[in-house]
């Protein structure tokens, strides 16, 4: 597994690890003092999804899918920009649990809006390197058997 894949995949899993804690702690919401489940739910399921599953599955990609190696990017592909897009990720990521929960609780002041704003930008710009980074990656071959006939011409 490259160093993209292995930081991506484990990235992946502190936030299944995080997703968890905070089901849980909406599993018990009688008990803390607040109401958590209605201020955790829509950041937990960004949590699970975006963090653990998006990450992972994006993680397994860029070590599984085939690579078009040059002496330029011997990864197949710039790990500059891949990793610039997972740390855009997870701090969009982590801006959201932040920001989300803090609207949620009834402050929907500038300091909410600028930190769910900066979560939105970084992670679509995360979304957009991903796919411009990937999309190469994936094109179709020619059957085996048409590849085979034209060496034979």
């Amino acid at each position: 597994m490259d160093p993209l894949s292995s930081i991506m995949v484990r990235c992946s899993l502190l936030w299944m690890l995080s997703g968890f804690l905070f089901g849980g702690a909406m599993l018990v919401d009688q008990d803390i003092p607040g109401n958590w489940r209605l201020w955790m739910q829509p950041t937990h399921g960004h949590m699970l999804f975006v963090g653990w599953f998006l990450q992972f599955a994006l993680g397994i990609a860029y070590w599984l899918l085939p690579r078009k190696r040059s002496p330029q990017r011997p990864l197949g592909y710039d790990l500059k920009t891949a990793q610039i897009a997972v740390l855009a990720l997870n701090l969009g990521l982590l801006c959201r649990v932040a920001g989300e929960p803090w609207q949620r609780t009834g402050h929907n002041d500038a300091f909410a809006s600028l930190i769910l704003w900066t979560s939105a930008i970084l992670q679509i710009a995360a979304a957009f390197i991903f796919a411009v980074q990937l999309w190469p990656r994936v094109a179709a071959r020619a059957p085996r058997a048409q590849t085979v006939e034209r060496t034979r011409s």
